[in-house]
């Protein structure tokens, strides 16, 4: 979690310099540790937690460029308990 963390937070920092070519890679690998936390919480029943990283996966795959990889993601949240809120906000993505 703490890596994972840390390579948002770069990602982002990249991404608010400007450095999109050199922030994609960093979204890319953050977002392949959101989608290896998400099946370890399913595990242990945090279904809503589980479900929140998937879209943290799929929004992270988004910025790298790699749309299908976050169009699969966010439809597997969808299958999991998310908020009112949240799921507006998958089913917006996945309409634009």
């Amino acid at each position: 979690m703490a890596e994972k963390s840390r390579l948002l937070s770069k990602a982002q920092a990249f991404s608010d310099m400007g450095l999109d070519e050199t922030a994609r890679p960093v979204w890319s690998c953050a977002a392949s540790y959101e989608e290896r936390i998400a099946p370890l919480l399913d595990v242990i029943g945090r279904d809503a937690e589980a479900a929140l990283h998937r879209v943290s996966a799929a929004g992270c795959f988004a910025k790298s460029g790699d749309l299908s990889r976050a169009v699969n993601l966010y439809r597997a949240a969808l299958a999991g308990p998310l908020s009112h809120t949240a799921r507006a906000d998958v089913e917006r993505e996945l309409s634009t």
